[in-house]
C-alpha cells in the first residue's frame, strides 16, 4: 500500500510502499484510511528533518489527523464493527507511570511514549491502518465529513479543559454565585486572548466563544485574510499584531479596570509568548500550546515576573497532547461548532490533495492557507 512519510538520513518527504496490516490480536481494528489532515506538526517535520524513526526501520509514516471506516475487527472487538466511521488517537502510553495506565497517556511521566505519525510509531498518511480498540473511537454517521477535526479540536478540547479544572479554584465564574467553571455557558462575564489564527487558535477560539467568552484574536496577518474572516464569522475580535507589542496587544483587548482572564497561546512565537506573561491580570491563567523549534534568547526580569505571579495568584500551564475523553468532547462540540458558526469548519479547508501529491502537499503556501486534508 503506498504511504507518505520520512526517510532516515533523508531530507523532505517520501513516498514508499509497505505492506497492508492484518490483524493478528483479538482487540485490533483495521480500519481504511478515508481523510487525513495536516497541520504544523507535519510541516515543521519535513522543514526542519525531524525525523523520530524507530530502531531498525528507516521509514516514519507520517500524519497524525485522521478518519476512517473499519474494514474489520479482532473477535474481541465490541465498540466498533465493519463499516463504522473512526477516528484514531495519537499517543501510545508507557505502560509503567499512573497516567499511562489510566489511559492518560497526554499527561504521561516517564516520557517513554510513542505517537503514531511523529515519534516511532507510524501515522495516517497511507491506505490501511491498524490499531487496538482501546484507541479506536467511533464517530457518529452524520459527523463522517467533518470528523477530520476531531484531533486537532481535542487538543483544544484538552486546553479549555485545564483553564477550566485549574480556575475552579475560583469557585464562581460570573458575579451571581451559581455560574461556576462547570456551567455550560461558564465563559460568559470572561475575556480571553487567543494568541494565533491558524487551525487551533481558530478551533480554540471556536469553543471560547460557544461558552460566551469574550474572544480577542490576535495574529500577523490583514483585515482581508481568510483567517480574520472566520475569527470574526465567529463574534470574536481581531487584532492585527504586526505593529503591536505584547503591552498592546494586551492593552487592546482589556482596558482597566476590565480583567483579561485567559490567554490561550497557539502560535509557537515565543518572544511574543514569553513577554506576553507581564501583562496578565490578576488570578488570570495562561495556557501555552505552541512548540516552538528555533532556539531564542531574551532578557526577562526574573524577580518581577516571579513577584508578580506570587502576588497576582497568576497561572501559566504548558498543554500538549489529548486522550480519548478529549476526542469524545471534539466529536461532541464539531457539530455545535458548525451549526452555530454556519458551516465555518467546511470553510478552514483551503486545500485538499490526493496521497499521490504528497510533493505539491509540503510545497510552500501563501498566508491565505488554513487547513489541508488529503482525501486517501
Amino acid at each position: 500500500m503506498l504511504a507518505i512519510g520520512m526517510l532516515r538520513g533523508k531530507a523532505g518527504v517520501h513516498t514508499f510502499e509497505l505492506p497492508k496490516p492484518e490483524i493478528k490480536q483479538p482487540d485490533e481494528v483495521l480500519v481504511r484510511v478515508k481523510e487525513a489532515g495536516v497541520d504544523g506538526t507535519d510541516f515543521n517535520m519535513v522543514k526542519h528533518t525531524l525525523q523520530d524513526i524507530a530502531e531498525g526501520r528507516n521509514e516514519i509514516v507520517m500524519g497524525h489527523e485522521m478518519v476512517g471506516a473499519v474494514e474489520a475487527v479482532g473477535s474481541e472487538v465490541k465498540s466498533v464493527a465493519p463499516g463504522d466511521m473512526v477516528v484514531f488517537t495519537v499517543r501510545r502510553g508507557c505502560g509503567i507511570c499512573q497516567p499511562c495506565l489510566h489511559n492518560q497517556s497526554d499527561m504521561c511521566m516517564t516520557g517513554l511514549y510513542t505517537e503514531r505519525g511523529i515519534h516511532k510509531q507510524d501515522g495516517f498518511f497511507t491506505e490501511f491502518v491498524l490499531d487496538q480498540e482501546q484507541y479506536v473511537v467511533k464517530v457518529p454517521g452524520d459527523l463522517a465529513n467533518l470528523a477530520v477535526f476531531t484531533e486537532p479540536l481535542s487538543i483544544a478540547e484538552k486546553g479549555i479543559e485545564q483553564i477550566r479544572v485549574i480556575q475552579s479554584r475560583l469557585p464562581w465564574a460570573c458575579e451571581h454565585p451559581d455560574h461556576t467553571y462547570a456551567s455550560p455557558d461558564w465563559g460568559k462575564c470572561k475575556t480571553a486572548l487567543v494568541l494565533g489564527a491558524g487551525p487551533l487558535g481558530i478551533l480554540a477560539t471556536a469553543l471560547l466563544r460557544l461558552a460566551e467568552v469574550h474572544t480577542y484574536v490576535a495574529d500577523i496577518v490583514p483585515e482581508d485574510s481568510h483567517k480574520v474572516h472566520l475569527v470574526k464569522h465567529m463574534g470574536a475580535d481581531y487584532i492585527d499584531a504586526r505593529s503591536k507589542t505584547p503591552k498592546e496587544i494586551v492593552k487592546f483587548c482589556c482596558s482597566a479596570p476590565a480583567n483579561l482572564d485567559i490567554v490561550f497561546e497557539a502560535s509557537g512565537a515565543a518572544a511574543t509568548a514569553v513577554e506576553l506573561i507581564s501583562y496578565m491580570s490578576r488570578s488570570s491563567i495562561y495556557v501555552m500550546t505552541g512548540i516552538p523549534r528555533e532556539e531564542l534568547v531574551i532578557q526577562v526580569d526574573a524577580a518581577q515576573l516571579v513577584r508578580q505571579i506570587v502576588r497576582n495568584n497568576q497561572v501559566v500551564v504548558g498543554s500538549v497532547n489529548s486522550n480519548r475523553s478529549h476526542f469524545e468532547m471534539a466529536l461532541k462540540d464539531i457539530p455545535a461548532i458548525n451549526s452555530r458558526f454556519g458551516g465555518m469548519l467546511e470553510e478552514m479547508i483551503t486545500q485538499r490533495f490526493k496521497l499521490k501529491d504528497y510533493e505539491r502537499i509540503f510545497a510552500a503556501t501563501d498566508q491565505k492557507h488554513i487547513k489541508t486534508v488529503i482525501e486517501v
